[in-house]
């Protein structure tokens, strides 16, 4: 059998000038998020990404048993919570391009053991930490910013995306890209899910992946709830055994060689009011997980300081 690859903090380590670019990112998320009651034309501040709530579910997540590493979890069934969204930095209505995220949160007794945010795409065009600092900082400014700003963000966030085009016509890029194509009508809870990168699941270092249990047609979570009496989701992972199979850093690329393995299932049976103004508050920042499901890669420690700088302004 082969050895898993084991974490090591190596793995995340930004230079000097990475944490200078994000530190810059940093002040252009929070003016942002500031904006966007005005930017959305709504009454509260959103997220820097992912703003718009389509829904948000709650149910339970049950460990499998034959799973070897469940006790990693402090219980075989936790509380869990979904909110489901659109991956635009602004409120979208109606029919919007086909970019969803499902944001995980798994608690205990009231506390959280995981938070794990995930999309309906696999892979990310980015391994070069810097370029892809300058795109996000050059993308909230564009937003945010006066006629001569806009067009100097422009400008920076078209040669940043033209860098992206030899990993994005890297065949595994390609073949997702086209099964998204393919699906772009499919209802948003008929799709599979999967992490932007690694995460730990104790010593080791894993892909994540969200698979619906049936097909579904339905476009609102009430009408799942309501037609089928609940939603249901399996978890899978896939561990890193070999860098060069399953390189943590090189986002762009499958994994390969490694099977998945599940670890348990989502069922999901309450669908939250999305009035509440209190939804709008909850974090799933993936660094408030337990040490043993913390994120892993350096475009991945990236998500605490955004995280964090978009849920204080939000949130005041």
């Amino acid at each position: 059998m082969q050895e898993k690859v084991t974490y090591t903090p190596e793995f995340d380590r930004l230079s000097i000038n990475e944490h200078a670019l994000l530190n810059k990112l940093t002040v252009a998320i929070r003016k942002f998020v500031c904006k966007t009651p005005k930017l959305s034309r709504i009454p509260y501040k959103t997220r820097d990404a992912h703003a718009t709530t389509y829904d948000i579910l709650q149910g339970k997540f049950l460990v499998n048993e034959p799973f070897e590493q469940q006790l990693l979890f402090p219980n075989n069934i936790l509380d869990a919570t979904l909110r489901i969204s659109n991956a635009h930095m602004k409120i979208v209505k109606g029919n919007a391009f086909p970019a969803y995220g499902f944001s995980l949160k798994l608690a205990h007794d009231t506390k959280t053991v995981a938070n794990f945010p995930l999309v309906n795409f696999p892979l990310f065009p980015f391994n070069n930490v810097s370029n892809f600092l300058k795109l996000f900082i050059a993308i909230n400014n564009y937003f945010t910013g006066n006629v001569v700003q806009k067009f100097t963000s422009g400008l920076s966030i078209t040669a940043h995306i033209i860098s992206t085009l030899p990993r994005i016509l890297h065949p595994d890029f390609l073949k997702n890209i086209t099964h998204l194509i393919q699906k772009r009508n499919a209802s948003m809870f008929s799709f599979t899910y999967h992490s932007i990168g690694a995460y730990r699941f104790g010593d080791h270092i894993v892909k994540l992946k969200l698979v619906p249990e049936q097909p579904i047609d339905q476009t609102s979570a009430e009408k799942v709830i309501q037609n089928h009496g609940h939603y249901v989701v399996d978890l899978y992972i896939q561990y890193a055994y070999n860098l060069k199979d399953e390189p943590v850093n090189i986002l762009h690329r499958e994994w390969k060689n490694s099977p998945f393995v599940q670890v348990g299932k989502f069922i999901f049976t309450c669908v939250e009011d999305k009035k509440n103004p209190a939804l709008e508050k909850l974090s799933f920042n993936p660094f408030e997980s337990l040490e043993a499901f913390q994120p892993v890669g350096r475009i991945q420690q990236l998500r605490k300081t955004a995280y964090d700088a978009s849920f204080e302004e939000r949130t005041t």
